[in-house]
């Protein structure tokens, strides 16, 4: 291989559309990419998917990693016509074993072409102010989180699909968003090792693949660069001391917390001194920025600033990968299967948990019933979009009204909810004080069932609450389950999977 196929292979980029374009094009035959990533704005049906997929691999010299986030819950890139995915958060809280469910998305996945996903989340949601990892965390607790991340990546593994588990060291315990900026964690070696680097070694002594690194800072390892940037933590700690030996790629390196503190020459010298595999861009994802990262990357190596002995021990590892993910037919033909999808929503309707009662579930029929919903906005940025802002009341059927943080609509909603006889309060991240304490505070807490769309943390900021119920996701899967349980039609049966 060439010098430039070497550094090409180390690259996966973002791209815009949703069709073979000359950006496309570009990013695989005159940047010799080793992956391409895929975000919802790429995806207008999984058809479109495989054929772009088809077309990428059938243009492609050397095969691509094409790359997907497909954690499941409120992070899903693909929605409709494969086999439905809840959420880490609420797949713990049903207890069961999630193996096959993770087989069963990863065939989809496959089918479709895509032979690399982002997931599963192996942080241990540890601070319950987290704004990023939440719900899409297994559990706070490190060894449940460890047994799920496992079932999860075996299961993606067996679909032939390469998993990366992320985003280690673990983002769990931070109360940043590294969408936006730097997060930093002060804890000891001996903390870190005690609860984020569980799940993670668990993963690694099982055979996991693929390890995604976070933009996190670990003070203890590196006061100066996160973990994505930082040598004692991708070769000493991950590789040397925790014995990791597969694909290591980084979050997106576009991300607040790289650009706001970083130049591009010094992200791609720092992180390939690290010890990344794969460097990821998304972002903006233009074709000028990409092509700067490239020429810049073949530059450094022509100049020594990179050593070759180190591009090669990367250039293996991905090309020993691919021969071990990247091939397959691309087909259309046999997605959703019945019974996985059945057992999928099984799941979810399993996982709806009623954290406090008072006794006035379920709904009954005579009841006359308010729902009050509130807009759901994107709090993280890998969130997916809530197109439409589609409610619980979709499935529900009652009398609704969405309240938002203007509050334009407070004193008609309060003095409305005063005609029923039971309201369903659909909550989504509630923080101290925010509009959606001051609607709670005004209502009847004898008759108000509060139903968390999100963050099960939510109970926290809201005093004197009755009736509590978790459904962890904001997603037209547990919309329905929730609704389900509401009315009587199943009974309660998730476990929080988390202390309060």
């Amino acid at each position: 291989m060439t010098l430039e196929e070497k550094v090409g292979q180390m690259l996966c980029f973002a791209f815009i559309g949703t069709e073979y374009s000359k950006q496309v094009d570009t990013i695989i035959n005159d940047f010799n990419a080793g992956g391409v990533i895929y975000f919802a704005s790429n995806i207008t049906s999984p058809a479109q998917a495989a054929a772009l997929n088809k077309k990428i691999q059938e243009t492609a010299k050397i095969p691509l990693f094409t790359c997907i986030d497909q954690e499941g819950g409120s992070v899903l890139r693909i929605i409709d016509g494969i086999v439905p995915f809840p959420g880490a958060m609420a797949l713990s809280a049903t207890d069961k074993n999630i193996e096959d469910l993770c087989y069963n998305v990863g065939k989809d996945l496959k089918s479709l072409g895509f032979n690399l996903n982002h997931a599963p989340v192996a942080d241990v949601n540890s601070n319950p102010a987290n704004p990023v990892i939440n719900s899409r965390a297994y559990s706070d607790d490190p060894q449940r989180v460890a047994k799920y991340v496992c079932e999860a990546f075996k299961g993606f593994q067996r679909a032939k699909v390469l998993p990366t588990i992320k985003h280690f060291p673990g983002h769990g315990n931070t109360s940043q968003d590294s969408h936006l900026l730097m997060p930093s964690l002060n804890s000891t070696k001996e903390e870190i090792k005690q609860n984020e680097l569980i799940p993670f070694q668990k993963a690694f002594d099982e055979g996991a693949d693929g390890v995604m690194v976070s933009h996190v800072l670990y003070t203890a390892y590196d006061e100066k660069n996160p973990a994505t940037l930082s040598k004692p933590i991708m070769t000493d700690l991950l590789q040397k001391e925790m014995g990791f030996k597969g694909l290591i790629v980084t979050d997106s390196l576009t991300m607040g917390a790289i650009v706001e503190n970083y130049t591009t020459d010094e992200v791609i010298r720092l992180c390939v001194g690290a010890g990344v595999d794969m460097m990821i861009f998304c972002g903006p994802a233009k074709l000028e920025d990409q092509a700067y990262i490239y020429n810049k990357f073949v530059e450094m190596v022509k100049n020594n600033e990179i050593s070759m002995e180190r591009i090669d021990h990367s250039v293996k590892k991905i090309l020993e990968l691919k021969e071990k993910y990247c091939y397959g037919e691309i087909s259309t033909d046999n997605l959703a299967d019945e019974k996985a999808t059945q057992d999928a929503i099984k799941l979810s309707e399993e996982s709806i948990t009623q954290v406090l009662s008072n006794g006035i579930l379920p709904l009954k029929e005579t009841d006359k019933v308010l729902v009050i919903s509130t807009q759901i906005k994107v709090i993280c940025l890998v969130d997916n979009e809530n197109s439409g802002y589609r409610t619980i009341n979709e499935f529900l059927h009652k009398d609704e009204f969405v309240i938002d943080s203007t509050l334009s609509n407070f004193d008609e909603v309060i003095s409305k909810a005063k005609n029923y006889d039971k309201i369903i309060f659909a909550t989504y991240n509630v923080k101290k004080n925010d509009f959606q304490t001051k609607v709670f505070n005004a209502l009847d807490k004898e008759k108000t069932v509060v139903v968390s769309l999100r963050s099960p943390y939510d109970i926290i900021n809201l005093e004197g609450i009755k009736n509590y119920v978790c459904a962890y996701e904001a997603t037209p899967l547990a919309f329905n389950s929730v609704s389900k349980c509401l009315t009587g039609k199943i009974k309660f049966n998730g476990k929080a999977p988390i202390k309060f």
